[in-house]
């Protein structure tokens, strides 16, 4: 018999990648999240089990839909076992037909319920529901040998679910004795002009006030807050929801009543070309067929711009131009800021049409604030934080925090 212990593969000195193994005294053992390096790598984990049949390793738990968390599943051996939300993995299957993000692969899962404890082996695993842009996150509490793990995933309290942080920090489970926490905020040029969900909505709703003609939102259609933010901000101006047909999909896919409805009056679904082009080659007028009734098509966006809202991509703008819907119309980004350095292009393209833009944005990760009130909640934890540039900034927030190094094995 060997003690209890963990070793995280990646995410000890960078944002993304997260990859956690966790082993039993007896051998047994899991991982938690198996994720793309946001620099773009793409190896695998040196983890006996995912590229061949392992005995012990017990099974793959993703905590949520973002490709740095699960982004790596279509590598793994086909008898590897995934246990995954519903939620996040209709979503992935969503983003798998129109977008180049990675999918599940040839995997078969098993479905994670929030807070219904699974048990793998000597591992118990509960999925516990949390704030984050990604729809459907959950936090997990590991339970193994006796001791007790709780691993954050990716977490924030001033989304759309807000009350989820709020209801764990006040209620934790007790005896926890190693806290695996995100620092993504840590050291990073804070983003928080507007603080909180609620603050984005307010604030589209000023710029579709003073916007003539169609308002235009780029923003990640996985962001579900975000696409409802914008939908209530429309509402509030008398301006009708216009839906891509992926946003559409992952909206379908979150499988929540409280999304904006492709069958409401006041919401549209366009089909961008490319989406189209997709659907013909693959033949797939399965995805297309619901959506007809509430259609738009490109030769009705001008007449409607100045009633409107539209979900946008800067693939699109090509073709909005062409449908001469852009006279007098406004861009807001509602993402992260990085993206827009990356494609200074898109920013001349959009000053040279006389589109006006603005920036409005809040993270889907916790602030400082946030984090410092999380950890709060585990007071007796020793802590190693994950998914961070910053570690040393990490370690100001509590004498309890262990710094850890990526493929360490070290004790529970």
């Amino acid at each position: 018999m060997t003690e209890t212990s963990c070793r995280i593969h990646r995410g000890c000195h960078e944002i993304g990648g997260n990859c956690v193994e966790i082993k039993s005294a007896s051998g047994g053992r899991i991982l938690i999240d198996l994720g793309l390096r946001l620099a773009g790598e793409t190896s695998m984990p040196d983890v006996d089990g995912l590229l061949n049949t392992s005995t012990n390793l017990l099974g793959v738990f993703i905590s949520h839909a973002h490709p740095d968390h699960y982004g790596l599943l279509d590598q793994v051996a086909q008898t590897t076992k995934v246990f995954i939300g519903e939620t996040a993995k209709n979503i992935i299957a969503a983003s798998d037909f129109f977008t180049p993000l990675p999918s599940l692969g040839n995997v078969e899962t098993s479905p994670l319920v929030a807070n219904e404890t699974r048990q793998v082996g000597p591992f118990k695993l509960t999925p516990i529901p949390i704030d984050h842009s990604a729809f459907g996150s959950f936090c997990f509490l590991i339970e193994v040998d006796g001791k007790q793990i709780f691993y954050s995933g990716d977490i924030r309290a001033h989304g759309r679910k807000s009350h989820l942080f709020d209801n764990l920090v006040s209620a934790p489970p007790s005896n926890i004795d190693v806290l695996i926490c995100e620092g993504t905020q840590i050291g990073r040029d804070p983003d928080f002009a507007f603080p909180d969900e609620k603050s984005v909505e307010d604030a589209f709703v000023s710029e579709f006030q003073k916007t003539k003609g169609m308002g235009l939102v780029w923003c990640s259609s996985q962001n579900v807050d975000r696409v409802i933010s914008t939908y209530e901000a429309a509402k509030r101006t008398g301006r009708a929801l216009i839906l891509d047909m992926y946003t559409a999909e992952v909206l379908r896919a979150s499988g929540s009543s409280d999304v904006p409805s492709p069958d409401a009056k006041d919401v549209h679904v366009f089909l961008p070309r490319s989406q189209k082009s997709r659907i013909l080659r693959e033949k797939r007028f399965d995805i297309s067929k619901p959506y007809y009734p509430n259609r738009i098509y490109p030769e009705k966006l001008a007449d409607t711009a100045s009633t409107s809202v539209m979900i946008f991509r800067p693939s699109m703008l090509r073709e909005l131009e062409k449908a001469n819907c852009l006279l007098d119309s406004t861009c807001i980004s509602s993402l992260w800021a990085g993206y827009l350095k990356r494609d200074p292009e898109f920013l001349r393209k959009i000053k040279s049409l006389r589109i006006a833009h603005k920036h409005i944005h809040t993270s889907g990760h916790a602030t400082v604030r946030e984090l410092e009130r999380f950890i709060a909640a585990f007071p007796d934890s020793r802590i190693i934080p994950i998914h961070l540039q910053d570690r040393n900034g990490f370690v100001k927030m509590s004498d309890r925090v262990e710094l850890k190094n990526d493929k360490e094995w070290w004790g529970i």
